[in-house]
Parts: structure tokens; C-alpha cells; sequence
């Protein structure tokens, strides 16, 4: 299993209190799934603004989500959550523009029975929300969030605002 990083990584600032409609409103997207909403996807603020580090995960071949998540594992990286994405979107937009990335949360069990994650990408120069199946297999082209883990001095990739 190849994997390198992309970046050093994205910080990204999640919590401040907005919902899943206003995030989505708020990342100017010229497409979003009708699904992202909060009924589904509820914006979670646990104990308010938090820094959070997004580090880009990409191979060298055909990946299943099992496998890019055991590669983060080895890394010392941890899966990001929903929110991450959407703050993502917002916060650095035009990553997505050079390839699409994939968020491996907890997939959300579409209607149908998919199970869902987040995804951002761009068609035809459109910057897109959308959500694509975990059970899929993923090509190339496709990069992974993960979150830095926190260090133990409360630095790195939950840093509370205010400077903690």
C-alpha cells in the first residue's frame, strides 16, 4: 500500500455555529447535493470553534475507503468528520478545483441504502458538493481529507480558538 501526502496540510476552523444550509450557502458552490442538509447531515458544534489540521492523502493506484483509511491510520492521521468538508469547502476553495476530494466520515446511509460520503470536486470548471458511495472503489485521481491528530500539548489538529 503506497501513500504519500500532498500538503503539509489545510487548517480550517469548524463550531462557529452555523447549520448545514447556511455551511453549504456559505461555500458558493454552483452545485450541492439536496441531500446535505441538516436533516441529514446536522452541523454538529461539540465545544464550540476549533482549528482543525485537513491533511490531502493520495496513491499511486485504485484505492477501496478501507484501505486509504488504514493508510491515514499508519500515518498517524484520523478520519475527518462531515463538518470538516463543509468548513473545507468554504475555507479553501480552490483545492478542489485541481482534483477531487473525498471525505471518509461515517458514511451516512442514503435513501436507496448507499452509504455516503462527502466529496468535493469541480466539472466543467463548476466547484461541486456532492456526496459518492464509501463502498466505492476510488481511482487515481481522487485525494483523501484526514485530520492531524492532536498532540498531547494541545497543539496540532484540534486547537481551540482563543489560543489554547
Amino acid at each position: 500500500m503506497t501513500a504519500r501526502r500532498v500538503t503539509d496540510g489545510y487548517r480550517i476552523t469548524t463550531g462557529d455555529g452555523r447549520s448545514t444550509e447556511e455551511l453549504v450557502e456559505a461555500g458558493e458552490y454552483e452545485y450541492a447535493h439536496s441531500c446535505l442538509i441538516s436533516e441529514n447531515f446536522p452541523a454538529r458544534h461539540f465545544e464550540g470553534k476549533r482549528v482543525r489540521e485537513i491533511v490531502l492523502l493520495e496513491f499511486d493506484h485504485d484505492v477501496a475507503s478501507e484501505e486509504a483509511i488504514a493508510a491515514a491510520g499508519e500515518a498517524g492521521l484520523e478520519r475527518p468528520m462531515y463538518e470538516d468538508a463543509l468548513h473545507f469547502g468554504i475555507e479553501h476553495p480552490h483545492v478542489q478545483r485541481e482534483r477531487p476530494v473525498i471525505f471518509l466520515h461515517d458514511p451516512w446511509i442514503g435513501y436507496f441504502g448507499r452509504r455516503d460520503v462527502v466529496c468535493l470536486w469541480s466539472n466543467a470548471g463548476r466547484r461541486e458538493l456532492g456526496l459518492e458511495g464509501f463502498d466505492d472503489k476510488w481511482n487515481q485521481n481522487y485525494r483523501f481529507a484526514f485530520v492531524r491528530r492532536r498532540s498531547r500539548g494541545g497543539c496540532g489538529s484540534m486547537i481551540r480558538s482563543g489560543g489554547e
